[in-house]
């Protein structure tokens, strides 16, 4: 394949993934590794992580490290095939309230629920086994992401620090007025003892506050 072709090849897997492409992409579009290694060197393309690339001149955006581990995590499949209603890697907890923006929550480690256990040796990801229905994930980035309500839930039984929560909560209230209700409520509420109020008290009040 000559030079001009695989450059295009390349070129369109990333403008159907805002500017990125797997190897692996590459390679089931009949773009070999040497060929890939000399656009890198070519500057057509710069690798970003193992085995994920970005197209040079691509616009960058805030998300970018996040949307390139996603992609890595199932290199061989093309973003807009990827099942984005819980089945698969779901974006969550931390990360996901710093995707929404959320608060002043550190992103990283970079967190995906998973129905199934699943293990990495990339440094700076973390997976978190768990079931999510399709109501409790959204779309951010042309990524899954849990709801503003599941995050929220997430970052309770996980025991985040309150003031953390308190900042989270009030950035979600604002963002989505109609997630402040009875049922939230009493889900928020059911963490109120592993925080220390076993006098009956509303968690959920207290981090409205």
């Amino acid at each position: 394949m000559d030079r001009k072709s695989v450059t295009q090849i390349v070129t369109d897997l990333a403008a159907s993934q805002r500017g990125f492409l797997t190897a692996a992409q590459a390679r089931e579009a009949g773009v070999d590794k040497l060929s890939l290694s000399r656009l890198c060197a070519s500057g057509v393309v710069e690798r970003v992580a193992h085995g994920v690339y970005r197209a040079s001149g691509a616009p960058g955006f805030r998300e970018e490290a996040l949307y390139a581990a996603w992609l890595g995590l199932l290199p061989a499949s093309p973003a807009y095939t990827r099942p984005k209603d819980g089945s698969d890697f779901v974006v969550s907890h931390a990360t996901a309230a710093w995707l929404h923006g959320l608060g002043e929550v550190n992103p990283e480690p970079l967190t995906f629920t998973h129905p199934n256990r699943r293990q990495t040796r990339k440094g700076g990801l973390r997976f978190v086994r768990a079931g999510i229905g399709p109501q409790e994930v959204t779309t951010l980035g042309g990524m899954p992401v849990t709801t503003m309500e599941r995050t929220i839930i997430d970052l309770l039984a996980e025991g985040e620090d309150p003031s953390l929560l308190s900042a989270v909560l009030h950035d979600a209230l604002s963002a989505e007025p109609g997630l402040h209700s009875a049922a939230f409520a009493a889900r928020v509420d059911r963490y109120a003892k592993s925080y220390g109020y076993i006098d009956g008290s509303s968690l959920y009040e207290r981090l409205r506050k």
